[in-house]
Order: structure tokens, then C-alpha cells, then sequence
């Protein structure tokens, strides 16, 4: 049973489904679409956010959202885009990425309280690929069997 239930967390865990309480904002990329989420859990709203696209991969103005509180500025598109005031909670950027870009290209950038402190570089933030889920809930189907499997073979001899 125990092992059971660590399998469940360590599957959870793996398709990213246990990070919803973070401290730092943070975002999400979904390289399927090319959707971008803001997640602001600092408790009040950010100075700026930024997303910027070393091979300019974003796309037009007219894919950027609209964040109510916030004000967005779109004039170096397609290499970057921001936010001003970003509020709290998440927020949906709009399908603004061109779909199939390489995390590796983007990068997020924000301030916490004034436009004049100090430029934070957040983390990488790609969403897992869907196979990678699956492959992860078959091997945890796989060692739950096993372990199930070399239970019972014990209580036989």
C-alpha cells in the first residue's frame, strides 16, 4: 500500500500537477499552441513581466491578450512583449508564441514592486510534453504491478 501511494505522488509530481503554491511568479509555455500563462503568487501585482524571444519567434500584436489591471506594451514585438501592473493570480497571455519554438529561446523577465528595481530573470517554465506524461503513468503502472506481482509470490512460500 505504501508503495502504492509514493508511485501515485512521484506520477503526480512528474506531470507538474503539485506546483500550484509558488512564492515567485512564474510562467508557462505550451509549445503545442504557443500559449503563454503568467502565475503572479507574490500577493500584490508586478511592476513589469516579460517575455522575450532571442529569434523573434512571437507573434503579432493582435495575438496579445488583454490582462484586466494590466497594461501591455507590444512595441518590440516580435522579439519581446510586457506587461506593466500584472495582477495577481494567473493570467492568459493569448497564443502569442509561435507554435513548435524551442523553450530554450524564450525568457522571462520581471520586477516585483517599482519599474526602477532590480530585473529578476525567471526559470525555464515548458509545460511537459503529453508523452511524457504518458510514459510516466505507464511506468508507474509498471513498478505498481511489479511490486503487487513480488507481494504475492512471497505470501505463497
Amino acid at each position: 500500500m505504501n508503495k502504492t501511494i509514493i508511485i501515485a505522488v512521484l506520477t503526480i509530481a512528474a506531470c507538474g500537477l503539485s506546483s500550484t503554491a509558488l512564492s515567485a511568479p512564474t510562467v508557462s509555455y505550451n509549445p503545442a499552441n504557443g500559449g503563454i500563462w503568467f502565475q503572479n503568487d507574490t500577493g500584490a501585482p508586478l511592476a513589469n513581466a516579460s517575455i522575450l524571444s532571442t529569434s523573434g519567434k512571437l507573434k503579432t500584436a493582435s495575438s496579445l491578450l488583454d490582462i484586466p489591471g494590466a497594461y501591455k506594451d507590444d512595441s518590440e514585438l516580435p522579439f519581446a512583449f510586457t506587461y506593466l501592473g500584472l495582477p495577481v493570480g494567473l493570467s492568459f497571455a493569448g497564443y502569442i508564441v509561435q507554435p513548435g519554438s524551442q523553450c530554450s529561446d524564450l525568457q522571462f523577465e520581471y520586477r516585483t514592486s517599482s519599474l526602477t528595481g532590480p530585473l529578476i530573470q525567471g526559470g525555464g517554465f515548458c509545460f511537459p510534453e503529453p508523452s511524457s506524461c504518458a510514459m510516466t503513468a505507464v511506468s508507474a503502472v509498471a513498478f505498481w504491478g511489479t511490486a503487487r506481482r513480488g507481494r504475492g509470490w512471497r505470501r505463497v512460500v
